[in-house]
């Protein structure tokens, strides 16, 4: 079928079927994987925290980034309105203290100050060579977000926001092992603020705009078909990222 005569999709069954892509990241190796298993398991040992500190940092660091091009690539208007709902928010909402970023930075230099029992500064953890898989992922990442078709960057965008919610809610699971680190628990719910800004409440929204966003762009079975093939390639890198780092982290 041609697109010129791809079959018409109205808008309430494109939602449920952008529903439907979104859902099945619970399904996917991108959430199911070997490295989820180790870090929920127990503590890690301090090199091991320090893998996996170095390559989350150096997967994360472009995020901001890339759903800023979500916005300079995408022509639709409801789609952009959604995504610049999107970069506030990744951007502390006008904060430049709480731009995710800045939480995720400070929180890794704390965890592992803690554990090496000395100062550990965000610029050390910069200066890890990234992994196969992670150099993989960001080349990835970034030719999905500078596609000049807006139907894979909004595929790519629903794959990033769905995915992320899931991630955090296990990665904050694995940071609970390091509780008695913190000398009250007060001191650990505060320094955890990068996954309680995420988990109660930006990437809930962020999943709702980026469903809203992929609908948008979508009229037809077609550009459906677009959009899941996008979201698709972005879970397989995602997948190939954590296999990098459970790998490493075994060495």
């Amino acid at each position: 079928m041609t697109a010129a005569t791809s079959e018409r999709i109205d808008h309430a069954e494109v939602e449920h079927r952008i529903s439907e892509l979104a859902d099945s990241v619970h399904r996917h190796e991108a959430l199911n994987n070997e490295f989820y298993t180790r870090w929920t398991a127990g503590p890690l040992t301090p090199s091991e925290v320090r893998v996996f500190a170095g390559q989350y940092l150096a997967r994360t660091v472009n995020t901001s980034v890339m759903v800023a091009l979500s916005v300079l690539n995408t022509e639709d208007l409801t789609a952009r309105v959604e995504c610049v709902k999107n970069l506030y928010s990744e951007y502390g909402n006008g904060d430049p203290a709480k731009a995710h970023l800045v939480l995720l930075e400070t929180f890794l230099s704390d965890l592992l100050t803690r554990l090496d029992g000395r100062p550990v500064q965000v610029e050390e953890l910069r200066r890890q060579r990234p992994l196969a898989g992670t150099t993989a992922f960001s080349a990835g990442q970034r030719e999905l977000f500078t596609s000049d078709d807006e139907r894979v960057v909004q595929g790519a965008l629903l794959a990033q926001e769905n995915l992320a919610y899931s991630m955090l809610t296990r990665l904050y699971e694995g940071v609970r092992n390091y509780k008695s680190l913190y000398d009250t628990d007060d001191d650990f719910h505060e320094a955890c603020e990068y996954f309680y800004i995420h988990i109660g409440e930006a990437e809930k929204d962020h999943k709702i705009q980026a469903a809203l966003s992929a609908a948008a762009v979508c009229r037809d079975a077609a550009d459906l078909r677009v959009v899941v093939e996008a979201f698709t390639r972005f879970c397989d890198l995602t997948v190939s990222f954590w296999e990098g780092v459970a790998a490493e982290m075994r060495r």
